[in-house]
């Protein structure tokens, strides 16, 4: 069975442990780090958690970036996308994402 890539491992265990920390200002924290959705991709995962990955990155682009009326982002789809989450879905999300790193972590040991 393949295993995810190492950096999965150490980039996913800092984005959980950055939120968890941050705990309870998850969409600050969520906005914050961000960047984790865009340079952890799911090709970086193992076959059993790829999906995974992929759905809650979905989730979390859905909303698309929020643009100003020249057409010019303002806010990243990631940003728009949490912006526009109530507290319990940010809170769910963190879980996901803990809940995703452990799996990685079992994997490697």
């Amino acid at each position: 069975m393949k295993k995810s890539n190492i950096f999965v491992h150490i980039e996913l265990s800092k984005f959980a442990r950055e939120l968890i920390n941050q705990s309870p200002a998850f969409k600050d924290s969520l906005k914050a780090q961000a960047g984790y959705f865009n340079i952890i991709t799911p090709k970086y995962f193992s076959d059993a958690l790829s999906a995974e990955w992929e759905n809650i990155t979905r989730e979390v682009k859905m909303k698309g970036a929020k643009t100003d009326e020249q057409g010019r982002v303002i806010a990243s789809d990631v940003v728009n996308t949490i912006d526009q989450m109530s507290h319990q879905q940010c809170n769910s999300l963190v879980d996901r994402i803990a809940n995703i790193q452990q799996k990685v972590k079992k994997e490697f040991e």
